[in-house]
């Protein structure tokens, strides 16, 4: 109930929700919900003065597939082709735990698992546009990508983008900048980018350019009515839209730039 909720749910809510649905008390509810959080399943986390109940990402969790994230401190030990990217707290967005985030760490998974883009003789270049704290290009260097530019124009992202990819052994293979989009002088075989609706309208035609062909595009970051709207924008670029999933009213579209 806490994980599939369109908003977040104080403590009483989750209690008075799971008592109707389950005919219990709200007591044994209660125990539950201390049993979970004690667990690591659950966490409280405070905004503007109000508790709230939240999935944990304070122990390992699998976001996908092959995706694992972690904190720092929590040992874990990858199985099969899993990939692990540790995540330090901060203030920038992006510790996977809100949908969109998830949305596109999928993406990345499903289309380098399974996509025209693996079939090239040349090695993978990737673009994550607007990082946070860097978690998307590190997965995508995670999954195979051998080069990755992260951009973001907030200073506490790329400093905490810049520590994170560190804090992963990755400081050779990705690069955090803060340099514009338009002056980026690289074409790119993925480019991702969790960004809010306006801002991925505004971006379709630079964004289009600086993808290669038969290069992958995902963006993420915008809710299910603004889905319509951007899969014609970035049809009229000359992409066509290949995968996409929804979580909670959020979206995630997946494009691939064919030859007309």
């Amino acid at each position: 109930m806490v994980v599939d909720s369109e908003k977040k749910m104080t403590p009483g809510e989750v209690e008075k929700a799971v008592a109707r649905a389950g005919g219990v008390d709200r007591k044994t509810v209660r125990l539950a919900i201390k049993d979970l959080v004690s667990l690591g399943e659950l966490s409280y986390t405070y905004l503007y003065g109000t508790s709230f109940l939240e999935k944990s990402f304070e122990r390992p969790v699998r976001v996908s597939k092959r995706i694992v994230i972690k904190p720092p401190e929590k040992a874990y030990q990858p199985q099969g082709q899993e990939v692990v990217v540790s995540i330090a707290g901060g203030a920038a967005f992006g510790n996977g735990a809100h949908p969109s985030t998830c949305l596109a760490l999928r993406a990345l998974d499903s289309v380098l698992c399974d996509s025209c883009c693996l079939r090239r003789r040349t090695p993978l270049t990737g673009l994550d546009v607007g990082t946070g704290t860097g978690i998307l290009a590190i997965a995508l260097a995670r999954l195979g990508v051998r080069k990755v530019i992260a951009t973001d124009i907030d200073p506490c992202a790329v400093s905490e983008a810049t520590y994170n990819v560190t804090l992963n052994g990755l400081a050779e293979q990705v690069m955090i900048m803060n340099t514009p989009l338009e002056e980026l002088a690289t074409y790119f075989s993925v480019i991702v980018a969790n960004l809010s609706y306006p801002t991925l309208r505004r971006l379709s035609p630079l964004l289009s350019e600086k993808l290669e062909q038969d290069g992958i595009l995902i963006l993420s970051g915008f809710k299910e009515p603004a889905s319509k709207d951007l899969g014609q924008s970035y049809g009229e670029q000359g992409l066509r839209l290949v995968r996409d999933e929804i979580e909670n009213k959020w979206m995630c579209l997946t494009f691939c730039k064919m030859e007309p």
